[in-house]
């Protein structure tokens, strides 16, 4: 197979193949999606980050209560206690990330819905000239 040199009338991509009629369009549509993936990024680890905080305030009062002289006879009930809302935590922060991660998806399918209809616009302008 020969070398192939790309000649400076060569044209890329093909004149066939109709290029875009505004690459700032396409850029900026890439960028907004880089945004939106940094946007729920940051939601997820804000969420995140208050469980916890919630989390260890209940761990910490835990420790307290079972250090405390008044709860001595009490400590199987309080164990129970922190484990069944320690489960119900878990489950309502899963429902959270869940409902988050289905609102960002669909904010995003919604854009690219609108960024495909603006390229396609701008190609079929472009077939036509």
């Amino acid at each position: 197979m020969p070398n192939m040199i790309a000649s400076p009338t060569t044209t890329f991509p093909s004149p066939s193949w109709p290029t875009m009629a505004d690459g700032a369009k396409y850029l900026l549509s890439m960028g907004r999606l880089q945004a939106e993936a940094l946007r729920m990024t940051l939601r997820y680890q804000v969420e995140l980050l208050a469980f916890l905080k919630n989390r260890s305030e209940q761990d910490l009062k835990l420790i307290d209560d079972l250090s405390s002289p008044d709860h001595v006879n009490e400590a199987f009930d309080l164990c129970c206690s922190f484990w069944q809302n320690a489960f119900l935590d878990y489950s309502d922060e899963a429902a959270r990330i869940a409902e988050i991660g289905s609102d960002v998806a669909a904010e995003t399918a919604k854009q690219v819905r609108e960024e495909q209809k603006l390229l396609t616009k701008d190609m079929a302008g472009q077939l036509v000239m």
